[in-house]
């Protein structure tokens, strides 16, 4: 959650930052660090990269960070 914590600074208050993972304990570390942060233009989904939980044509950038571990 900390590259979407900072991606939300980059994109200012008027932006937003999705986070994406595929387990709860993530996600609950990443809410926890949001809620620590005090940062609001955040939100993180519960989901697969293959069937992200977002509208097509929604999101401007994706990055992707320890995905794929071969």
């Amino acid at each position: 959650g900390i590259d979407v914590l900072l991606s939300a600074q980059r994109v200012g208050p008027t932006g937003k930052a999705y986070g994406l993972d595929m387990t709860d304990e993530m996600l609950a570390l990443a809410r926890e660090n949001q809620r620590k942060a005090g940062v609001s233009n955040v939100e993180f989904l519960k989901g697969a990269i293959e069937a992200i939980p977002l509208p097509d044509d929604s999101v401007d950038v994706i990055i992707s960070n320890c995905v794929i571990n071969l």
